[in-house]
């Protein structure tokens, strides 16, 4: 499903559950340390974006970074774009996205934005594992499993910078697909998601 920062909690209902997919052969998995977001010193009236990152494993092959540093540079601009809404041009949203999600993104950044609201940050990833679909139908596919901690997120209304409180749970366990173009760089294709303590 979508990256459910708070106001798409609509297009997780619209979107859905994948379907069952029939395991693969034999993939690999490499799960990285879990990682806890920094307190933060003082209060502050206007709260600065902290996305958490788990280190990548040493094991991890340099195909596995390029998947993994694919996946950060999309929430990256994901964060981007939710954080300011003076930003009007999508063209490098479509740089990190492919199939469904170049559109999901642009929907879900819309929907923020009708509401008149804007993420300051807060994301925490836990628990990411990287798998390589090694069947030859998916080839040049991966899928990152991990936790969407969201409870950080400043979710605030874009005018006024006051906090805006939406009923969304706090923690996500999410999948994202990436698919590697004819450039040979990796994009999300797409990101399920189910609530879950995690």
């Amino acid at each position: 499903m979508r990256h459910l920062l708070v106001p798409l909690a609509v297009v997780a209902l619209a979107v859905g559950c994948t379907p069952d997919v029939a395991p693969t052969a034999s993939p690999s998995v490499f799960v990285s340390p879990t990682a806890s977001a920094s307190p933060s010193v003082s209060p502050s009236p206007s709260p600065t974006a902290v996305e958490s990152f788990p280190p990548a494993p040493a094991t991890e092959s340099a195909e596995q970074a390029a998947i993994r540093a694919a996946w950060m540079e999309y929430w990256r601009v994901y964060e981007k774009f939710a954080a300011d809404p003076s930003l009007t041009d999508w063209t490098e949203t479509q740089y990190v996205t492919t199939e469904e999600e170049a559109a999901l993104i642009i929907q879900a950044l819309g929907e923020l934005r009708d509401n008149g609201w804007k993420s300051l940050g807060g994301r925490v990833f836990r628990g990411v594992a990287i798998t390589e679909v090694p069947n030859q139908q998916e080839a040049g596919t991966a899928e990152i499993s991990y936790c969407l901690d969201r409870s950080g997120v400043s979710l605030v209304d874009a005018e006024t910078g006051t906090a805006v409180t939406v009923d969304v749970p706090p923690t996500f366990l999410e999948t994202a697909t990436l698919r590697v173009g004819l450039d040979g760089k990796w994009r999300v294709a797409m990101i399920r998601n189910e609530p879950a303590a995690c």
